[in-house]
């Protein structure tokens, strides 16, 4: 089941027993690489004894891991493909079954210790990118989100957390907060300036006076000064019983975070780290345990959001789509038509009918803003639409008779 190099060294020496060569895409497929490619391979075993069916089935399996190797590799890219070689290994090619659709043996040849099959595989991109995504194997390529710091901080010996959110905190710098937003810039992250945010931005800040918002509170603020994610949570510094004569002395910085997105409240992550330092003075060992926990929670959460959005971004969203003037059937019938042919768009379903007003649940891979544009773009002969609202997860839209 393993010898994918070995493979396509058998490959090459049985091209001659193929009509068009080694690797010979299905001329539909060939269009929707990303879906499904139907690829033309050889699979080869060795014969034990005089279990020829045996050998049979092997050799077909062989192909079939060939076939799953090719359009994985053609996903990834060569060096991607042999990087993470031994993590497809595990993944992908004990489960061959789960990402090829079907086959069919097209002709077969037994020698006197091996037996060769050359199979027809239909093998199912879509099924292979997703694995690979949520393995953090795949990157999709999508905009990493701007992200909002709602870090409170108590320091050594401070009875009380200090924010910068509220009606006192304008001013308030938290030392953890600015090292995990310089691992976030390092990461591609864009962060908002809340220093910025308090004075450009007309909020009610009494209703945010306390460190410890609830997620629902996060995300309304958060959806106030633009930002796409809240990183929302608290840092604190302790001093440790260790003590190593009579100067030296040990801090633990200690940091509990949360993600949430703005547009829905929802959670993406939580995580804590603990951070030691090591200091003869109090004032330098809590600044040093409070940035060494900022660097590591920075460094973790960006890296697992990094993952978590790429991973949700390549899953389709449901948009509900409420439609005016469906009274003119020909129209809505266009529309529907015009709607499945959108790049992103994968289903439609009905929600709701009305008089003159229909309701669609429309799974869609991107922003609700992308979609409105494309349907902007589409070209209607006898009818024209006016999209005159459009949310995180809602678009209505009008038909209009010409």
């Amino acid at each position: 089941m393993r010898k994918i190099f070995a493979n396509f060294t058998v490959l090459i020496l049985l091209a001659a027993m193929t009509a068009g060569g080694v690797l010979i895409p299905d001329a539909a497929a060939a269009q929707e690489t990303a879906e499904s490619k139907t690829l033309v391979v050889v699979g080869t075993a060795s014969v034990r004894g005089d279990n020829v069916s045996g050998a049979r089935e092997k050799a077909i399996a062989d192909g079939l891991v060939t076939a799953v190797a090719l359009m994985t590799e053609e996903l990834l890219g060569r060096e991607a493909f042999v990087e993470h070689f031994s993590q497809l290994d595990q993944l992908l090619f004990d489960q061959t079954n789960a990402y090829v659709s079907g086959y069919k043996v097209l002709t077969e040849a037994a020698r006197e210790k091996s037996y060769h099959v050359i199979v027809q595989a239909t093998v199912s991109g879509r099924k292979i990118s997703k694995y690979l995504t949520e393995a953090g194997i795949l990157r999709v390529e999508t905009a990493l989100p701007s992200v909002l710091f709602l870090i409170a901080e108590q320091k050594l010996a401070e009875p009380y957390p200090g924010f910068w959110w509220g009606t006192e905190g304008a001013y308030f710098e938290s030392l953890s907060e600015a090292i995990m937003v310089d691992r976030f810039k390092e990461a591609g992250f864009t962060i908002i300036d809340h220093k910025q945010a308090r004075s450009g931005q007309q909020i009610n800040w009494n209703a945010f006076d306390k460190p410890d918002l609830s997620d629902q509170e996060a995300a309304e603020l958060g959806k106030l000064l633009k930002a796409d994610v809240v990183v929302i949570g608290q840092a604190t510094v302790t001093p440790s019983t260790n003590i190593m004569g009579s100067a030296m002395r040990s801090f633990n910085g200690t940091a509990a975070v949360r993600v949430i997105r703005t547009n829905s409240a929802e959670p993406i992550l939580d995580l804590a780290r603990i951070a030691v330092a090591v200091s003869d003075d109090d004032a330098s060992g809590s600044r040093a345990a409070l940035e060494d926990v900022g660097n590591l929670v920075g460094q973790a959460l960006a890296e697992e959001l990094t993952t978590a959005w790429q991973k949700q971004a390549g899953e389709p969203s449901e948009v509900s789509m409420v439609i005016r003037g469906t009274g003119h059937l020909a129209s809505y019938v266009k529309f529907r038509k015009a709607l499945n042919t959108i790049s992103g768009v994968e289903e439609i379903r009905v929600k709701g009918i009305k008089p003159n007003e229909a309701t669609l649940l429309v799974q869609y891979k991107g922003k609700t803003k992308d979609l409105a544009a494309a349907l902007m773009q589409q070209n209607f002969d006898s009818f024209g639409i006016n999209i005159f609202e459009v949310t995180a997860d809602m678009i209505r839209v009008e038909l209009i008779p010409q």
